[in-house]
């Protein structure tokens, strides 16, 4: 490729953010044991890309507490997936 090509490179938390919807997307197609399993771990991964990037990523004020609010959202609902539910 040519270095004037104009390319836009993706953000790293893009992938991150895929995995973890495709693994919530993914949990609704398994059994039940291991779906609350896949469920939070993909919840889990939401919180990591949503809590890091709220520590480095956005130089805006709102954008960081934005972030860090979905992260915890994020973090609640894996913990309510896999250690709350009866």
């Amino acid at each position: 490729m040519a270095e004037g090509s104009g390319g836009r490179r993706l953000a790293p938390e893009l992938f991150g953010r895929a995995v973890a919807l495709a693994m919530v997307a993914g949990a609704v197609f398994v059994a039940p044991p291991a779906k609350f399993w896949l469920a939070a771990a993909g919840c889990a991964l939401a919180a990591a890309v949503f809590l890091i990037q709220a520590a480095l990523g956005r130089p805006v004020r709102r954008a960081r507490w934005l972030n860090a609010v979905f992260g915890a959202i994020f973090a609640a609902t894996a913990v309510w997936l896999v250690f709350l539910r009866q």
